[in-house]
């Protein structure tokens, strides 16, 4: 494990997905080392590999779900009481999971006090992988303090905006940046260079270029490196030639935009036929909450600016909007009991799977915004039209990244995201 992160410390940049694949070997390791433990002490008898496998696919998808991959809950060194009680929660849900799932496959095979023995094996694969993931936190939030030192050159007031960005960002990294003027030198131990093309002239470039060369140092354009860096495009900060460059090639790209499609329908499908038995009892519990509709019909902006309806599970009280629309908050008290939990495990969106099969939106994508909020956001927010390029999604990069977005600033922030995933979206992302 200790190679490994220090390989990861060999590069210049560190990334949530990178957290993510480790803590996912990590954790199929431990359940691996696990099987091979339990096994030896009961001779062989009861575990199988591919129980084995199905717990790893359990457990790695209730981390992902609930946050336990993100790496913005993973800085503190101290394990408190908060991450006690959600890895707990994790466990206990694995339990529950695998003794269903298990069982069902198994049922012929195996009896009750048989399933039973099969706990050891399932708290040590937890307490193995907890191990893991102290050790692997701590060496990441030894990186995350290690700053990598970058020189600035433009105008005072562009790094007094580039330093807030990164100060008000979530994002997991963090640099020490150095105003310099085209005057000083730069020292040997910077990471790289960081220029904007708005304030500087040729022959500044020229400098950049020759301090690059003999410090053997990157040279990045600010929007470039914001870009690169933050994995996302704040909209004032949009390199458009390259954004365009980059869209077009992916525009011509028909075979990606015909699997994308494909896998959109064949999906959809499939999760409709899955999750059918959960829709229709959330229906019932929205009936008989208050007795009111269960699907709930919403206009929403798609692609190039064309409005549609998307249909979702109602989780507001009746007449939650007869004062017009207003942003959702997380703590909004016009949202029932039920809608709670609906929003939380996000079983309200499943019925937007019919927009999906419809074409009007894609299983990935930016969130379709309501066209009354919009009037206010495209005067309040550069190139905010620039989300039409591309189909709505069920979900999408902005849903990954940030919370909800109740305010203009929010829009902002979520809109940097969707940037981002419209000039590199691929079949991968």
């Amino acid at each position: 494990m200790i190679f490994f992160i220090r390989k990861l410390n060999k590069y210049s940049w560190l990334s949530s997905r990178r957290l993510i694949a480790t803590l996912l070997f990590y954790d199929s390791l431990s359940i691996l080392i696990s099987l091979i433990i339990t096994n030896i002490l009961y001779n062989f008898y009861f575990i199988e590999i591919g129980e084995a496998f199905i717990t790893t696919i359990i457990y790695s998808s209730l981390s992902y779900i609930f946050g336990r991959y993100k790496l913005q809950n993973n800085y503190e060194l101290k394990i408190s009481k908060k991450i006690i009680f959600k890895d707990l929660t994790y466990f206990l849900l694995l339990i529950l999971a695998y003794l269903l799932i298990v069982n069902l496959l198994y049922q012929n095979q195996q009896n009750n006090l048989l399933l039973m023995r099969k706990l050891p094996f399932l708290v040590l694969s937890f307490i193995v992988s907890s191990l893991f993931s102290i050790r692997i936190k701590r060496n990441f939030r030894k990186l995350y303090k290690n700053s990598k030192k970058f020189a600035f050159y433009g105008s005072k007031s562009e790094f007094k905006s580039l330093k807030k960005i990164l100060d008000n960002n979530d994002t997991k990294f963090k640099y020490d940046i150095k105003f310099l003027n085209s005057e000083e030198r730069l020292d040997l131990d910077f990471n790289g260079i960081i220029f904007s093309k708005k304030t500087s002239n040729y022959e500044n470039f020229k400098y950049f270029i020759k301090e690059g060369f003999r410090s053997k140092v990157n040279v990045y354009s600010l929007e470039d490196w914001l870009e690169n860096n933050l994995n996302r495009i704040p909209h004032d900060y949009i390199n458009f030639e390259k954004f365009v460059n980059k869209y077009n090639f992916i525009k011509q790209n028909t075979f990606q935009s015909r699997v994308k499609r494909f896998g959109d329908v064949l999906l959809s499908i499939s999760l409709l036929c899955a999750t059918l038995p959960i829709l229709i009892l959330a229906g019932i519990i929205i009936w008989i909450t208050d007795k009111g509709p269960i699907i709930y019909k919403q206009k929403r902006v798609g692609k190039n600016g064309q409005e549609f309806y998307i249909y979702k599970l109602r989780t507001m009280i009746l007449d939650a909007e007869k004062n017009g629309p207003k942003w959702v908050t997380i703590k909004d008290d016009r949202i029932t009991l039920i809608g709670k939990f609906l929003r939380k495990t996000r079983i309200d969106e499943i019925p937007q799977l019919l927009c999906v099969l419809n074409g009007d939106m894609s299983l990935i994508g930016p969130r379709p915004e309501r066209p009354e909020l919009e009037i206010n956001l495209k005067r309040s927010i550069d190139n905010y039209e620039l989300r039409y390029l591309v189909k709505p999604g069920l979900s999408g990069w902005a849903q990954v990244n940030a919370n909800y977005a109740a305010s203009v600033e929010g829009v902002k922030l979520k809109l940097s995201y969707d940037l981002y995933y419209i000039s590199n979206q691929s079949l991968l992302i």
